[in-house]
């Protein structure tokens, strides 16, 4: 499975988590979402990274945001608002080529 398959099951995990879903749903988006990032982060080429850290930047934050050891409690609403920007960010960002 390549990382375009990844992001896009990841937005629609973030955008089925508005809906009122059990608990247990959102640790699994948790972790996936923790994978799906260390892959993106990983899949960054170096010669880009040195150029421009832009993409690392946001991808580590949400990688932090997001990790399933030490919750954040940022409550219902707010992480509605952060599962939608990071599924719009995601989504634009869905057909962006690597340069080497």
């Amino acid at each position: 499975m390549n990382l375009k398959n990844l992001k896009i099951i990841l937005i629609c995990g973030l955008i089925l988590a508005l809906l009122p879903l059990p608990y247990g749903y959102f640790t699994v988006l948790r972790v996936f979402s923790c994978v799906v990032f260390i892959l993106l982060i990983l899949n960054i080429p170096k010669s880009k990274r040195k150029r421009d850290n832009r993409e690392l930047i946001i991808y580590l934050i949400l990688l932090i945001l997001f990790q399933p050891i030490l919750k954040l409690p940022l409550g219902r609403t707010i992480w509605n608002i952060v599962d939608v920007f990071t599924a719009i960010w995601l989504l634009l960002n869905l057909n962006s080529k690597k340069k080497k």
